[in-house]
């Protein structure tokens, strides 16, 4: 084969862009869409955190009551449902999660 002493020649740079292309094809959606997956998955967290503390508080004090904060861009909102003492829910994004007094 012929060597060329001077580098890489125009095939052999095309051939190593074109790989590098098809990689970049193939894993940036795939980063995109664990990113948003991590996105949600961090927001579920916080929102779970966010029941926890209230239903904590609320057996500590005997008070139900609905408060809301922001983290990180995302507002939860803590809602006690049939008189307070039965089901709290935390609302963000478009999500719910909900904990309820069993018997």
């Amino acid at each position: 084969m012929y060597k060329n002493p001077n580098g890489f020649s125009l095939p052999e740079t095309l051939v190593a862009f074109s790989c590098i292309l098809m990689l970049c094809v193939i894993f940036i959606p795939f980063l995109i869409h664990y990113a948003y997956q991590l996105k949600q998955l961090q927001s579920e967290v916080e929102a779970l955190k966010f029941l926890r503390e209230g239903v904590e508080k609320a057996v500590v004090t005997h008070e139900f009551v609905d408060h809301a904060r922001m983290y990180k861009g995302v507002r939860y909102e803590l809602i006690w449902k049939d008189g307070g003492d039965h089901e709290a829910c935390v609302r963000y994004d478009t999500q719910k999660v909900c904990i309820s007094k069993e018997g």
